[in-house]
């Protein structure tokens, strides 16, 4: 492949702008989320919402100024939402009427509970952010490449590769977000779970996002922390097996190709059906291809779906189709004796040499 080489884009005070003005409205988002859910009152919660929003949002841009990097990145994001978290409370507290000190000597578990909320509602717009700034790259690279007919339509492969994995629904982090603020008070230790369970997720989310592929290992890794977040949400409603012989963990694939199939299973599925059910995982060799069948026990093909499918399957076809050509395929069908089946069929050579183009 043709390699094109340019400068990293500048920062324009445009971008800053919207940047600073879509930060104002998802704090402002997250303060009227908060007063449903709790007994403070909205003014109260914008006045923490906003501080916390606008000083990991700030420290974001100085970090990356002192570290001398353009864009945002995981790096200054690590050290910006902590610290940001501490100081946009210690702001919110003073703008409330409120000592700082006083508030951790006397309300101790009130402010560990805000301090958990601005680490993790900081860590999801962030991730907003950087998928912004991959799609972004990947734009730009389209554009560029036209300047160079012979590389372009690899790399327009590459770029539309980049857009379809920075397409993550983000109902399921919002829900999941939900899911752990409505446990915090009567069973923290579900909640503690459910938040290391979505931390690895998101931590592994991230890593992919730019990887060219992964192991068939990390990806299953990935989905189990998909799953047990879905477990804890839905109780005894949703058992799953997760089945690949020790031998073909090392393949290489796509990364964020089996998820869009465990999220439509649940979601239209598993997730409707009154008492839910199982979902498998299933990896083998048949034929020289890896096979990998994900399949589950709920509603089926013939009842009417929960709500908009969504890019997941589309998303899928397309990358198989720029990756594979016509060597690989989606099938979906019924599962006997009831439920769905989706069956991801991938030449064992292509698995075998990926990322090495």
């Amino acid at each position: 492949m043709n390699m094109v080489t340019t400068e990293a884009p500048r920062v324009r005070p445009g971008e800053l702008f919207k940047e600073l003005a879509l930060t104002v409205m998802f704090s402002v988002l997250i303060a009227g989320f908060l007063t449903l859910l709790t007994q403070y009152s909205l003014m109260s919660n914008l006045k923490y919402s906003l501080s916390i929003g606008l000083s990991i949002h700030l420290l974001s841009i100085l970090v990356c100024v002192m570290r001398g990097v353009t864009r945002p990145d995981m790096q200054s994001a690590l050290i910006a939402i902590p610290l940001g978290a501490v100081v946009g409370i210690t702001l919110g507290s003073l703008l409330d009427g409120y000592n700082p000190l006083w508030l951790v000597s006397e309300h101790p578990t009130t402010m560990l509970i805000s301090l958990v909320m601005a680490l993790v509602f900081g860590t999801v717009i962030s991730y907003y952010f950087y998928s912004r700034e991959l799609v972004a790259e990947a734009t730009a690279a389209v554009r560029l490449d036209a300047l160079e007919r012979a590389a372009y339509e690899n790399r327009l492969t590459e770029s539309n590769l980049r857009m379809l994995q920075a397409q993550i629904e983000p109902h399921f982090l919002f829900n999941t977000l939900a899911n752990v603020l409505s446990l915090i008070r009567d069973e923290p230790l579900k909640a503690e779970r459910m938040l290391e369970d979505f931390i690895g997720y998101l931590r592994g989310s991230l890593n992919r996002t730019r990887a060219g592929d992964v192991s068939l290992a990390d990806e299953l890794e990935l989905l189990r922390a998909y799953l047990d977040i879905q477990a804890i949400r839905m109780g005894e409603r949703l058992r799953y097996t997760i089945d690949a012989a020790p031998e073909l963990l090392d393949l290489r694939l796509p990364p964020m190709l089996l998820q869009p199939l465990v999220e439509n299973a649940i979601k239209h599925g598993l997730e409707p059906k009154a008492d839910g059910g199982e979902l498998t995982v299933r990896v083998r060799k048949e034929a020289g291809a890896l096979v990998i069948e994900i399949s589950d026990t709920g509603l089926g093909m013939n009842m009417p779906l929960q709500g908009a499918p969504g890019i997941g399957l589309g998303n899928i076809r397309d990358r198989l189709t720029a990756l594979y050509k016509q060597d690989a395929s989606l099938t979906i069908e019924p599962n006997q004796p009831h439920g769905t089946k989706a069956s991801l069929t991938i030449p064992l050579a292509a698995t075998a040499e990926a990322g090495t183009g």
